[in-house]
């Protein structure tokens, strides 16, 4: 320690140029050629040459270089977008199918944001997002990243994007960030919320099951699942439940045994209960106040984590619902953090949205530098909030409304309950690869019927 104490500081610029002296030492003849002949060299090589087939560029005609991209100099924008994934296929561009990226760089180069050359090709100008959904899921704090050229101030530009997006995509802020920020990379946390009628967690009158959803289906099984129907009449008395506090009480208790880290191989598919990739850092998972809109009761429960599996976030809540319902023992949901496989319920899908993308590292790091993107003012909390009364709860309740998805979703539940038996991943395994067999044997069989029927 002594010795080095005693040794004399070097300057990092000095460090710097012996580095990349070392650097150009080692590397071959060729490779210099290429480096210091400017007009082969190209930097951006990595980055695509042709347009996106699922961007509104491949449209324009390729004859008409008509730029409308301002003449201010470029600069990393990050921008909070809300939206309703009803009339689209997703988050992330696509070909041949509507998706909400598509439709906002169509917005961004209209604006004047995209030069011509980089438009159809995102990656020339950064462009990233902090999570994908997918077809027909919504988003309220979704955070998007890209170089852009804004030309007057930030609210200014926000109003002229949106001006030029379809009425269920917003922008919500504009935001200058560093550099390097990525969206993806940086986001340290996100926040889902699932808004469900409360009837969900109302016990059932009377069992009805006549069959497993543990088991692999029979003619009987799959006979009672597709001919479900729901009675207009019980329905609208499931409308007058509301929920009293001592069954609040148990959903905010139950909902506890979710945080914290676990092995949530049960909450996913495809995953054996040894890979890493189930372990799972859930931060809070908690339920609002219910709330009473179009003559039902409804409450929002609000899951924050770092990350999350396939059908994760469905399945905690509707093991969740069925613990409520009475149809299984709390102690289930900590048995299904064990090595042991075991089938869980699926909430529906209609209910579960995007609702923040945390970014607390590069705040902390960024408070004098960049603004913040906690986006925690009034008016940003009233901008995000007014969208998700306008787009993203009314399509909720109008797609229930029409299609009863709850109470069918319940239906299925009484009739072809689960068991949360468990068994070993091998037994499971085998178990679950003859329930494939079986339904490629229906499925083959359906095909042979309506062939018949055709000729």
């Amino acid at each position: 320690m002594a010795g080095k104490r005693g040794a004399k500081r070097v300057h990092w610029a000095v460090k710097k140029e012996a580095k990349k002296a070392r650097k150009e030492a080692e590397g071959n003849d060729e490779n210099k050629e290429e480096k210091k002949d400017g007009d082969d060299y190209d930097r951006r090589a990595h980055f695509p040459t042709t347009i996106h087939p699922g961007s509104y560029a491949a449209q324009l005609d390729p004859a008409d270089t008509t730029d409308k991209c301002g003449t201010g100099p470029k600069r990393r924008y990050g921008l909070l977008i809300a939206y309703c994934g009803r009339e689209y296929s997703g988050m992330q561009m696509n070909i041949g199918v509507k998706t909400v990226e598509a439709e906002l760089e169509r917005a961004l180069y209209e604006a004047g944001a995209i030069a011509r050359c980089n438009y159809g090709m995102i990656q020339k100008i950064g462009w990233n997002r902090a999570a994908r959904t997918d077809k027909g899921v919504h988003a309220a704090g979704q955070l998007v990243c890209a170089k852009l050229c804004v030309e007057g101030t930030e609210a200014t530009f926000r109003d002229k994007v949106n001006a030029l997006l379809p009425a269920d995509i917003r922008v919500l802020e504009v935001v200058a960030v560093t550099k390097n920020f990525n969206a993806k990379n940086s986001c340290d946390r996100r926040t889902y919320e699932y808004l469900a009628p409360t009837f969900v967690f109302q016990k059932p009158s009377a069992p009805k099951a006549t069959a497993s959803n543990d088991d692999p289906w029979d003619a009987h099984g799959n006979d009672l699942f597709q001919n479900l129907q729901v009675d207009p009449e019980a329905w609208k008395a499931q409308k007058e439940f509301r929920l009293d506090d001592a069954t609040w009480d148990k959903i905010q208790d139950t909902l506890a045994l979710y945080e914290g880290t676990h092995n949530f191989h049960n909450f996913t598919s495809k995953l054996p209960p040894y890979s890493p990739k189930c372990k799972r850092y859930i931060m809070s998972f908690k339920a609002d106040k219910p709330f009473v809109l179009n003559g039902a009761e409804w409450i929002r429960l609000r899951v924050i984590g770092q990350s999350f599996l396939l059908h994760h976030i469905r399945k905690m809540i509707g093991t969740m619902i069925d613990v409520i319902r009475g149809a299984t023992p709390i102690a289930t949901i900590t048995q299904a953090f064990e090595q042991t496989k075991m089938d869980l319920p699926k909430a529906p899908s209609a209910g579960l949205y995007l609702a923040k993308a945390h970014f607390d590292v590069y705040n902390d790091k960024n408070e004098n530098h960049r603004p913040s993107l906690e986006f925690d003012e009034p008016d940003q909390l009233a901008r995000i909030e007014a969208f998700k009364e306008s787009h993203i709860f009314p399509e909720i309740m109008e797609k229930e409304e029409q299609h009863a998805i709850f109470p069918l979703w319940l239906m299925q539940l009484d009739v072809l309950p689960f068991t949360y038996a468990t068994l070993s991943y091998d037994e499971w395994k085998i178990k679950k690869e003859a329930a494939a067999k079986l339904k490629a044997g229906r499925a083959a069989e359906s095909d042979d019927e309506d062939g018949d029927d055709e000729e």
